[in-house]
């Protein structure tokens, strides 16, 4: 079984560390009361020296792991049996450290011994195990909110002419909608975010599928690649924005999204709003 695509997105693995870090405040404010192994505190000065070292060693090593999960992911398709993997290979690493640091926080009143690293690897899992129990049904949830709507919107876009069927990596057919439906869509390495409005409410569907291989897909209508990350329905351009060494697309959308245009797509891009629009000229403005 896949993981929920969201949990590796750029924007999530930034928040998982943020939300992790967050979290391990008051739970061990809470905690140490109640275990004679936890050592991180802000009193006395000795205590809060060795707890700033500790966190800074274990975010760092998440900030490093979610780096690497992200590159792997893009690359490799995540099961739940490889994220269960990489999140034990993460408690043990920061388990480790922690147990490593214990006799010199606590000037070796605590020896590493087996109840003490039983104790703190129970700690340490559940400072790791909640968050990642709320992050992955939060991706899960959102997940199943952006199926539906993706499969209610499919099923009503089927029965109409100028339909576009976008499918995944496989190639096997993962969104219908209609052309005009389609704002832009967005490349994150293998993912593409795909922006769409149904029902006059703006939704975004990630499709595991590089850019090149949609760009076969949309062939014939008004959406066009104009940058190595975007592809932009030309039917919805608000402005043109052409300046010196740059070129912007404003969407008419209520967020009025603004899409660069690269250099190597600048001139297709123009082609493209000219057979669509004759008077195209009118939506150029110059700064």
């Amino acid at each position: 079984m896949e993981m929920p695509k969201y949990l590796f997105s750029k924007r999530f693995l930034t928040a998982s560390v943020v939300i992790i870090f967050l979290f391990s405040i008051p739970f061990i404010l809470i905690y140490k009361p109640f275990s004679a192994t936890i050592w991180i505190g802000f009193k006395p000065i000795r205590s809060l020296v060795f707890t700033l070292i500790f966190f800074a060693l274990a975010i760092a090593l998440m900030a490093v792991s979610k780096v690497a999960l992200y590159r792997f992911q893009s690359r490799h398709v995540l099961t739940a049996s490889r994220f269960v993997l990489w999140a034990f290979a993460e408690y043990l690493a920061i388990a480790i450290i922690y147990l490593m640091m214990t006799p010199a926080a606590t000037g070796d009143i605590l020896h590493i011994s087996l109840p003490l690293i039983l104790k703190s690897s129970l700690c340490v899992g559940l400072i790791l195990a909640l968050p990642y129990a709320y992050l992955c049904l939060f991706a899960a949830n959102r997940a199943l909110r952006e199926e539906y709507e993706a499969f209610k919107t499919s099923v009503e876009a089927r029965q109409k002419a100028g339909t576009v069927m976008l499918c995944d990596y496989k190639g096997d057919p993962a969104l219908t909608l209609e052309a005009e439906a389609i704002y832009y869509m967005e490349a994150q390495d293998n993912y593409v975010n795909i922006h769409y409005k149904s029902e006059d409410t703006f939704y975004s569907y990630m499709l595991r599928c590089p850019t090149q291989k949609l760009e076969s897909m949309i062939e014939g209508t008004s959406l066009q690649r104009c940058h190595r990350s975007y592809i932009v329905n030309l039917s919805h351009i608000s402005e043109f924005v052409r300046g010196h060494k740059n070129a912007t697309i404003v969407l008419d959308n209520p967020e009025r999204n603004e899409i660069s245009v690269s250099k190597s797509y600048y001139k297709q891009t123009l082609a493209h709003m000219q057979e669509l629009n004759p008077a195209y000229e009118g939506l150029i403005r110059r700064t």
